[in-house]
């Protein structure tokens, strides 16, 4: 399990779904026993699964309708995106070989080669909106972007220039052997300057 946190960068846990609603998060460890610690409740409304993480105070949600589970992150004033990678069963009281949770050299770091920026929309400028905006995405290992799908967009306006900004980025390739493709997330905030 990644998430990304704009403030910290991506962090990797593992989670546990129990059939009763309960949802146990761990941190990841290279070695040993993971230390489990009680989250809320999850629930699902409308296809959407919800629950909190108590000690981060953040509030999970994802799409039930993707073919991969994830979707975004909030606290106050933070929001990210956040994935689950396939796994292979985990013991919840260790972390078995060949698991997801013990298999630390497989995990790739996205290193931007190109992080190009988006040019705010003068009608935006002129109707003097300011927006954000979340893009969830796939990287191939040749470090191409692509599958991007809007997790959050506070206005029409702003989905074009996002987009082509996203589209025009490149991350560092790496070894397909570690994998073909990584998930990942990316927000744009535009802002107005204003002078007085």
């Amino acid at each position: 399990m990644l998430y990304g946190n704009p403030a910290l960068g991506e962090e990797r846990v593992l989670l546990s779904f129990a059939p009763d609603q309960t949802v146990r998060t761990a941190r990841h460890q290279q070695q040993g026993t993971p230390v489990w610690a009680s989250s809320s409740r999850w629930e699902i409304q409308a296809a959407t699964l919800e629950f909190t993480d108590s000690r981060s105070g953040r509030r999970f949600s994802a799409d039930l309708t993707r073919a991969r589970l994830g979707g975004e992150w909030r606290t106050l004033n933070l929001l990210g995106g956040w994935w689950c990678s396939p796994a292979d069963d985990v013991d919840l009281g260790a972390s078995a070989p060949g698991s997801a949770a013990a298999d630390t050299e497989n995990v790739i770091s996205l290193i931007p080669e190109v992080m190009a920026t988006p040019t705010y929309p003068i009608q935006a400028i002129r109707e003097a909106k300011e927006g954000r905006v979340v893009l969830c995405f796939v990287v191939r290992s040749s470090g191409e972007v692509f599958d991007p799908e809007f997790l959050e967009l506070s206005d029409e306006i702003f989905r074009a220039p996002s987009l082509d900004a996203l589209m025009r980025s490149r991350y560092q390739a790496w070894d397909s052997r570690r994998g073909e493709s990584k998930p990942a997330c990316r927000s744009f905030i535009y802002r107005l300057d204003y002078v007085f």
